[in-house]
């Protein structure tokens, strides 16, 4: 069995002390095999799935985060909130990871989010990236970091009050599992099936939210 493991959304980004890091091989065992991803993510392998569900427990209980891998929305990568946690919308962050993380997708998707215009999180390179500017929000689709094509994200909406960013992001999301094909990036299904069109159809949706 295979899951993922990352540390909490925090001020200075996330991070995983050497108390923690022991505290996994501990908690897995030394015959698990463990992946650094660029998903701000370690990959857990373990043969055993009665042991992997017990070290999925053990490992909430202390107080890292526990994802599904495969074809899912990844856990939200952020930037370190040099800000503060208020000023650039950590719970904001918190929650937002809390509502799509683990999402059935036909491939893998990426969302990222900074707390301000530096976009240190590189949002615009995520299939989804989310961008705080004072108290409302931007949310651009479509960024892709590999192949020749790479490419960064079109604007989709601004202006986005917080009530209804995570409203925004599942529209778009839920978009994607319908009428996504199976395997397709994201970014080839924003071309494939128009950003114009895609933003037309959402346009009653978003004005009736926001």
């Amino acid at each position: 069995m295979k899951f993922a493991v990352s540390p909490e959304i925090q001020v200075g980004g996330p991070m995983l002390t050497a108390r923690d890091l022991a505290k996994i091989s501990e908690i897995v065992g030394e015959e698990a095999k463990i992946e650094i991803t660029t998903f701000q993510q370690l990959i857990v392998e373990m043969k055993d799935d009665e042991q992997a569900e017990h070290a999925k427990s053990e490992l909430l209980a202390y107080g890292l985060k526990v994802y599904e891998v495969g074809f899912v929305v990844k856990n939200v990568s952020v930037c370190n909130f040099c800000k503060g946690a208020e000023e650039e919308g950590l719970d904001v962050a918190k929650k937002l990871n809390h509502a799509i993380a683990g999402l059935k997708v036909p491939f893998p998707l990426r969302v990222g989010y900074t707390g301000c215009p530096n976009a240190c999180g590189e949002p615009l390179v995520k299939d989804i990236g989310v961008i705080k500017r004072k108290d409302r929000f931007e949310v651009y689709i479509g960024g892709e970091t590999k192949t020749t094509q790479a490419d960064v994200g079109q604007l989709l909406l601004q202006d986005i009050p917080e009530h209804d960013l995570i409203t925004v992001v599942l529209k778009v999301i839920t978009l994607y599992q319908l009428h996504g094909k199976k395997r397709e990036r994201f970014s080839r299904f924003v071309q494939r099936y128009g950003f114009d069109r895609l933003k037309s159809e959402q346009v009653d949706i978003f004005s009736n939210i926001l």
